[in-house]
């Protein structure tokens, strides 16, 4: 290792999460480090155990001397001692499990459905419109305008979505602003009665005999 190599700062694997993710940080984090080219392979397999804790840990620490000759190696018996750990692969049918809940806005489900789109790898456009329109909420003002008038490209459907959101939002912002000024001006209507009501009010009797003498 170079004298004045500093491991860089991540989240270390416990053995419950995908091996693959962790791997993926961990050549993103070493990547960065100014280690010279010529000891690059040998401090990536070397500050590996740096990197994990807890059962990882232990199973990097128990592997057999001069078993791993490359990073390569590491990785791939790595993955397969917790291969239990890796996600399953999401397909583009199960985009059709995102539907947009009682009560959700609209900026709320589309992100969610983005979210998961971005999951699943060469991600079918076809399927991905088909189950964003079929997700909507069927009453939507969106679900109609994509009913009506089909998009060819996931772009547009979301171009049509973030058109929608805008909508939805400017007239939400419009009708709380009305409120506002008008639970505002019946208060102050309030107001002004009350302080009309005690300048109008006559004196007790008591009050005038004792103004009078």
């Amino acid at each position: 290792m170079p004298r004045k190599f500093n491991f860089p700062n991540m989240k270390q694997y416990e053995g419950t999460i995908d091996p693959d993710d962790h791997i993926a940080q961990y050549k993103q984090m070493m990547f960065t480090a100014a280690i010279p080219r010529d000891l690059r392979e040998a401090c990536m397999c070397k500050a590996f155990g740096s990197s994990l804790n807890g059962p990882a840990l232990q199973w990097y620490t128990n592997l057999p001397n001069n078993s791993i000759n490359s990073f390569v190696q590491l990785t791939d018996t790595f993955v397969e001692q917790f291969a239990s750990s890796r996600k399953l692969e999401k397909h583009s049918d199960d985009l059709y499990t995102v539907t947009q809940r009682p009560g959700e806005n609209l900026r709320t489900y589309v992100e969610r459905f983005n979210r998961e789109k971005v999951q699943i790898p060469h991600c079918n456009q076809v399927t991905a419109i088909y189950a964003f329109r079929k997700g909507l909420r069927f009453d939507s003002d969106l679900y109609k305008e994509l009913t009506k008038y089909p998009c060819r490209t996931m772009e547009d459907v979301l171009a049509k979505a973030c058109a929608q959101i805008k909508w939805e939002e400017d007239e939400a912002n419009f009708i709380g602003k009305t409120n506002n000024n008008y639970y505002g001006s019946r208060q102050n209507d309030r107001v002004d009665r009350k302080s009309n009501d005690r300048k109008s009010k006559p004196y007790p009797t008591s009050d005038r005999r004792s103004t009078q003498s």
